[in-house]
Protein backbone atom coordinates (compact mmCIF):
# COMPACT_ATOMS: atom_id res chain seq x y z
CA UNK A 1 0.00 0.00 0.00
CA UNK A 2 2.76 2.30 1.21
CA UNK A 3 4.37 1.60 -2.61
CA UNK A 4 0.97 2.31 -4.51
CA UNK A 5 0.49 5.55 -2.68
CA UNK A 6 4.72 6.91 -3.44
CA UNK A 7 3.95 5.94 -6.91
CA UNK A 8 0.34 7.90 -7.09
CA UNK A 9 1.99 10.85 -5.70
CA UNK A 10 4.69 10.37 -7.92
CA UNK A 11 2.67 10.57 -10.80
CA UNK A 12 0.67 13.44 -9.93
CA UNK A 13 3.73 15.35 -9.55
CA UNK A 14 4.87 15.04 -12.94
CA UNK A 15 1.72 15.52 -14.23
CA UNK A 16 1.24 19.57 -11.86
CA UNK A 17 4.86 19.82 -13.72
CA UNK A 18 4.18 19.46 -16.66
CA UNK A 19 1.00 21.68 -16.63
CA UNK A 20 3.25 24.22 -15.11
CA UNK A 21 5.45 24.34 -18.18
CA UNK A 22 2.69 24.74 -20.49
CA UNK A 23 1.41 28.31 -20.77
CA UNK A 24 -1.37 29.21 -23.25
CA UNK A 25 -0.84 31.32 -25.96
CA UNK A 26 -3.85 33.22 -27.64
CA UNK A 27 -3.76 31.21 -31.11
CA UNK A 28 -7.49 33.01 -32.38
CA UNK A 29 -7.66 34.65 -35.77
CA UNK A 30 -7.74 38.64 -35.22
CA UNK A 31 -10.60 40.18 -35.74
CA UNK A 32 -10.73 41.20 -39.22
CA UNK A 33 -10.57 44.67 -39.21
CA UNK A 34 -11.96 46.81 -42.49
CA UNK A 35 -8.66 48.46 -43.90
CA UNK A 36 -10.80 51.24 -45.22
CA UNK A 37 -12.75 52.43 -41.73
CA UNK A 38 -9.02 51.53 -39.83
CA UNK A 39 -6.68 53.23 -41.95
CA UNK A 40 -8.60 56.64 -42.85
CA UNK A 41 -5.39 58.25 -44.18
CA UNK A 42 -4.81 55.35 -46.43
CA UNK A 43 -7.57 56.41 -49.44
CA UNK A 44 -5.93 57.13 -52.85
CA UNK A 45 -5.30 60.75 -53.15
CA UNK A 46 -3.29 63.30 -55.83
CA UNK A 47 0.03 64.09 -54.83
CA UNK A 48 1.60 67.21 -55.63
CA UNK A 49 3.48 65.51 -58.11
CA UNK A 50 -0.15 65.08 -60.19
CA UNK A 51 0.72 61.26 -59.32
CA UNK A 52 -2.67 59.22 -58.40
CA UNK A 53 -1.46 57.11 -54.88
CA UNK A 54 -1.38 56.18 -51.36
CA UNK A 55 1.28 57.59 -48.73
CA UNK A 56 0.42 56.48 -45.32
CA UNK A 57 1.37 54.72 -42.21
CA UNK A 58 -0.10 51.22 -42.38
CA UNK A 59 -0.89 49.61 -38.79
CA UNK A 60 -2.31 46.16 -38.07
CA UNK A 61 -2.52 43.36 -36.37
CA UNK A 62 -1.85 40.12 -38.49
CA UNK A 63 -3.25 36.49 -37.29
CA UNK A 64 -1.43 34.11 -35.40
CA UNK A 65 0.69 30.77 -37.39
CA UNK A 66 2.93 28.03 -36.90
CA UNK A 67 6.09 28.14 -38.29
CA UNK A 68 8.77 24.99 -38.66
CA UNK A 69 12.02 24.82 -39.16
CA UNK A 70 12.44 21.27 -40.48
CA UNK A 71 9.27 21.66 -42.73
CA UNK A 72 10.08 25.26 -43.90
CA UNK A 73 6.61 26.97 -45.09
CA UNK A 74 4.47 24.25 -43.17
CA UNK A 75 1.68 25.60 -41.35
CA UNK A 76 0.25 22.78 -40.14
CA UNK A 77 0.25 22.20 -36.23
CA UNK A 78 2.41 19.20 -35.36
CA UNK A 79 5.28 18.49 -32.70
CA UNK A 80 7.46 20.67 -34.31
CA UNK A 81 5.98 23.57 -34.60
CA UNK A 82 6.29 27.15 -32.81
CA UNK A 83 3.48 28.96 -32.44
CA UNK A 84 3.61 32.94 -33.63
CA UNK A 85 1.23 35.21 -32.02
CA UNK A 86 0.44 38.48 -30.91
CA UNK A 87 1.78 39.67 -34.18
CA UNK A 88 1.24 43.83 -35.28
CA UNK A 89 2.79 45.66 -37.82
CA UNK A 90 3.13 49.36 -38.72
CA UNK A 91 4.96 50.41 -41.85
CA UNK A 92 5.19 54.01 -44.25
CA UNK A 93 4.24 52.99 -47.46
CA UNK A 94 4.56 54.30 -50.97
CA UNK A 95 2.26 53.40 -53.74
CA UNK A 96 1.68 54.83 -57.11
CA UNK A 97 -1.57 53.95 -58.91
CA UNK A 98 -0.81 53.36 -62.36
CA UNK A 99 3.09 52.74 -61.89
CA UNK A 100 5.57 53.02 -65.11
CA UNK A 101 2.10 53.91 -66.78
CA UNK A 102 0.76 50.90 -66.65
CA UNK A 103 -3.12 51.41 -65.98
CA UNK A 104 -5.86 50.60 -68.52
CA UNK A 105 -9.36 49.26 -68.68
CA UNK A 106 -8.76 45.54 -67.74
CA UNK A 107 -5.61 46.21 -64.88
CA UNK A 108 -3.38 48.50 -63.14
CA UNK A 109 -0.48 48.14 -61.30
CA UNK A 110 0.13 49.83 -57.79
CA UNK A 111 3.66 49.61 -56.39
CA UNK A 112 6.33 52.06 -54.70
CA UNK A 113 8.12 51.85 -51.62
CA UNK A 114 7.62 50.72 -47.76
CA UNK A 115 9.52 51.21 -44.44
CA UNK A 116 11.66 51.51 -42.40
CA UNK A 117 9.49 49.47 -40.57
CA UNK A 118 8.33 47.20 -37.63
CA UNK A 119 7.08 43.85 -36.82
CA UNK A 120 6.68 42.68 -33.35
CA UNK A 121 5.52 39.41 -32.09
CA UNK A 122 6.30 36.60 -29.63
CA UNK A 123 7.05 32.97 -30.44
CA UNK A 124 7.55 29.62 -28.31
CA UNK A 125 7.24 25.57 -28.85
CA UNK A 126 4.08 24.65 -29.74
CA UNK A 127 1.90 22.67 -27.59
CA UNK A 128 -1.53 21.19 -27.08
CA UNK A 129 -3.47 19.36 -29.56
CA UNK A 130 -4.53 22.86 -31.83
CA UNK A 131 -0.95 23.95 -31.02
CA UNK A 132 -3.10 26.41 -28.52
CA UNK A 133 -0.57 26.60 -26.19
CA UNK A 134 3.21 27.03 -25.67
CA UNK A 135 5.77 24.92 -23.83
CA UNK A 136 9.30 26.55 -22.67
CA UNK A 137 10.04 29.89 -23.27
CA UNK A 138 8.36 32.48 -25.29
CA UNK A 139 10.69 35.12 -26.97
CA UNK A 140 9.76 38.24 -27.67
CA UNK A 141 10.33 39.03 -31.82
CA UNK A 142 11.27 42.12 -33.32
CA UNK A 143 11.94 42.27 -36.95
CA UNK A 144 13.05 45.79 -38.64
CA UNK A 145 12.50 46.10 -42.80
CA UNK A 146 11.86 48.15 -46.07
CA UNK A 147 11.86 47.43 -49.51
CA UNK A 148 9.61 47.68 -52.51
CA UNK A 149 6.35 46.22 -53.19
CA UNK A 150 4.34 45.67 -56.41
CA UNK A 151 0.78 44.50 -57.03
CA UNK A 152 -1.63 44.11 -60.16
CA UNK A 153 -4.44 44.68 -59.42
CA UNK A 154 -7.72 43.22 -62.16
CA UNK A 155 -10.07 45.63 -62.67
CA UNK A 156 -12.60 43.00 -64.40
CA UNK A 157 -13.72 42.04 -61.40
CA UNK A 158 -16.42 43.29 -58.90
CA UNK A 159 -15.51 43.93 -56.00
CA UNK A 160 -11.76 44.27 -57.93
CA UNK A 161 -8.91 42.02 -56.25
CA UNK A 162 -5.05 41.41 -56.53
CA UNK A 163 -4.61 39.08 -59.55
CA UNK A 164 -0.83 39.01 -58.96
CA UNK A 165 2.10 40.89 -56.02
CA UNK A 166 5.35 40.96 -55.20
CA UNK A 167 7.20 42.02 -51.50
CA UNK A 168 10.94 42.06 -52.04
CA UNK A 169 12.46 43.45 -48.58
CA UNK A 170 16.10 45.12 -49.08
CA UNK A 171 16.45 45.27 -45.75
CA UNK A 172 15.46 42.90 -42.50
CA UNK A 173 16.76 42.63 -39.37
CA UNK A 174 15.13 40.45 -36.35
CA UNK A 175 15.80 40.63 -32.77
CA UNK A 176 14.84 37.75 -30.68
CA UNK A 177 14.99 38.13 -26.95
CA UNK A 178 15.63 34.28 -25.22
CA UNK A 179 16.91 31.76 -27.17
CA UNK A 180 14.47 28.78 -28.38
CA UNK A 181 15.30 24.98 -28.78
CA UNK A 182 15.66 25.36 -32.77
CA UNK A 183 17.09 28.23 -34.52
CA UNK A 184 13.80 29.45 -36.36
CA UNK A 185 15.27 32.93 -37.79
CA UNK A 186 14.73 31.77 -41.26
CA UNK A 187 11.12 30.46 -41.53
CA UNK A 188 10.31 33.46 -39.35
CA UNK A 189 11.61 35.80 -41.78
CA UNK A 190 9.67 34.11 -44.44
CA UNK A 191 6.47 33.89 -42.27
CA UNK A 192 6.92 37.76 -41.77
CA UNK A 193 7.40 38.65 -45.29
CA UNK A 194 4.29 36.42 -46.42
CA UNK A 195 1.99 37.97 -44.05
CA UNK A 196 3.47 41.95 -44.51
CA UNK A 197 2.55 41.05 -48.40
CA UNK A 198 -0.92 39.87 -47.58
CA UNK A 199 -1.98 42.63 -45.92
CA UNK A 200 -0.66 45.30 -48.63
CA UNK A 201 -2.76 43.20 -50.48
CA UNK A 202 -5.24 43.85 -48.91
CA UNK A 203 -5.20 47.59 -48.14
CA UNK A 204 -4.66 47.89 -52.08
CA UNK A 205 -7.48 46.12 -52.60
CA UNK A 206 -9.76 48.18 -49.81
CA UNK A 207 -8.75 51.55 -51.17
CA UNK A 208 -8.95 50.69 -54.49
CA UNK A 209 -12.71 49.46 -54.22
CA UNK A 210 -13.17 52.57 -52.17
CA UNK A 211 -11.96 54.94 -54.92
CA UNK A 212 -14.34 53.19 -57.68
CA UNK A 213 -17.31 52.43 -55.08
CA UNK A 214 -17.37 54.45 -52.42
CA UNK A 215 -18.95 53.76 -49.21
CA UNK A 216 -19.56 50.06 -50.05
CA UNK A 217 -17.35 47.79 -48.01
CA UNK A 218 -15.32 45.10 -49.01
CA UNK A 219 -16.93 41.56 -48.46
CA UNK A 220 -15.71 39.46 -45.81
CA UNK A 221 -15.13 36.86 -47.98
CA UNK A 222 -12.35 39.01 -50.01
CA UNK A 223 -11.33 40.43 -46.73
CA UNK A 224 -10.24 36.65 -45.70
CA UNK A 225 -8.11 36.26 -48.48
CA UNK A 226 -6.33 39.13 -48.17
CA UNK A 227 -7.81 41.07 -51.35
CA UNK A 228 -6.73 38.92 -53.72
CA UNK A 229 -8.58 37.44 -56.44
CA UNK A 230 -10.33 34.12 -55.77
CA UNK A 231 -8.86 32.56 -58.55
CA UNK A 232 -5.30 32.33 -60.57
CA UNK A 233 -3.25 34.61 -57.74
CA UNK A 234 -0.03 34.22 -57.70
CA UNK A 235 3.60 35.81 -56.20
CA UNK A 236 5.67 37.17 -58.88
CA UNK A 237 8.59 34.78 -59.30
CA UNK A 238 11.51 37.43 -60.66
CA UNK A 239 10.51 41.48 -59.21
CA UNK A 240 8.79 42.77 -62.59
CA UNK A 241 10.73 45.55 -64.09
Amino acid sequence: MKCDSWIAMSMLGMCMAMVAGCSSAPKSEPAQERAASVNQTCGLAVADSGELGMSCLLKAELADTQVNVDRPGSVACNSDSFSLFKQTMSTPIWLVHGQKGDEGPLRVRVGGKLGPGTHVGKIGQSAGNDCDATVGPVANLTTQFGGTYVAMVDKTQRPVCVVQSRLSLSSLAQKQSVGLSKDISGVTRDSITDAVQKRLDLEVATQLNRYLQPGKALPDAVVNRHGRCPEGFRTFLDGPT
